[in-house]
């Protein structure tokens, strides 16, 4: 099985990343789970010890991976007519990334990002939506998803959420093969655009929440109330067999620290997390994401395109920002050997 040449269609932003210090957080226990809160002190000015400014999004992210991956890759997002697109366009150019395809908007600015880190090397994310959320129909590139082997469609903000099934519909017509790793946000506008488009998705990403945010939106078509599901418990193989009866043949759900969870028809994966120093865990879920579909469309292994995508996560979380830690093709093999061979469990359903 494979696949040469990969078109990626999602947001793309202008990232700030900082470093501060005192950093202080609190630890917040509820019955059914606890949560963790950055502290900011009202009034308070504090110190930043260092930053920078980086391109970021799912789409520039798993198009530098899928790059280096050694895939022909073409790219398609939306950028403002501003300072900020220029130094998004600048970077890709940079990369080797052909950005002919890229839609700027002369009214809206560049979507950006201010990610504040924790203690524990996670992170969180001041989304600025801007010009992502702006998708039109005739900014689509339609004409161009018959000329790719792969459509590997990232979160599509706000309205521009709307264009997946168009989008999904044309791969499907032309027999292209399709991957979606949609955003939280997205998700909780409703998720009927994702829901509309399962039927023509191979590969589906998501990450636990979005996998609970989702399936509170497939309870609700069925005549089911959110609140039927909020007092029970998300089971994750009854949500493996919904959404592989509508569709997709393979289903991923990452889950941070713990791991990753992967279903086919006839199997379920599960790898542990590496224990690693996080440095930032941005771009960790591109990097999986972009790890396990190329290594999958590359080899048809489920088994090694999981650890191909753990290998790559691995690395992204170890750097501040999400595209200097993505590996290329050989470096990517050499990984694989670090990871512990008992990490995987395979079982038949």
């Amino acid at each position: 099985m494979q696949a040469h040449k990969v078109l990626v269609i999602g947001g793309a932003t202008l990232d700030t990343i900082i470093q501060y210090e005192e950093m202080e957080t609190l630890i917040h226990q509820r019955r059914d789970q606890i949560q963790s809160y950055l502290l900011l002190e009202e009034g308070k000015k504090i110190e930043v010890s260092a930053q920078q400014i980086k391109s970021g999004g799912g789409a520039t992210n798993t198009a530098v991976s899928f790059k280096r991956q050694g895939f022909d890759v073409d790219l398609f997002c939306k950028l403002g007519k501003d300072v900020a697109g220029e130094a998004v366009l600048r970077e890709l150019q940079g990369y080797g990334l052909d950005t002919s395809m890229i839609r700027f908007d002369d009214q809206i600015g560049t979507a950006s990002s201010f990610v504040v880190p924790s203690l524990k090397g996670d992170r969180t994310v001041f989304a600025y939506r801007g010009a992502n959320a702006h998708l039109l129909d005739n900014d689509l590139p339609l004409a161009q998803i018959k000329e790719t082997d792969l459509v590997y469609i990232t979160s599509l903000s706000k309205a521009s959420a709307a264009h997946l099934p168009a989008i999904v519909a044309e791969a499907k017509k032309h027999q292209v093969k399709v991957a979606v790793n949609p955003g939280v946000s997205q998700l909780k506008k409703g998720g009927s655009d994702l829901q509309e488009s399962l039927s023509g998705i191979d590969v589906l990403i998501l990450n636990q929440e979005e996998a609970q945010t989702f399936m509170i939106t497939l309870l609700q078509d069925e005549g089911l109330s959110e609140g039927s599901f909020a007092v029970g418990y998300f089971n994750l193989k009854e949500f493996f067999k919904k959404i592989l009866s509508l569709g997709p043949k393979v289903v991923v759900v990452t889950n941070g620290g713990e791991g990753v969870h992967v279903a086919t028809a006839d199997k379920i994966y599960f790898h542990k997390a590496p224990k690693v120093k996080i440095v930032n865990t941005l771009g960790a879920g591109d990097a999986f994401g972009s790890g396990f579909t190329g290594a999958y469309y590359q080899s048809g292994d489920i088994a090694y395109a999981i650890r191909a995508g753990v290998a790559n996560s691995v690395s992204v979380i170890q750097y501040p920002d999400a595209k200097k830690g993505l590996l290329a093709h050989q470096d990517l093999k050499n990984k694989l050997s670090e990871l512990a061979p008992d990490a995987l469990s395979v079982s038949d359903w």
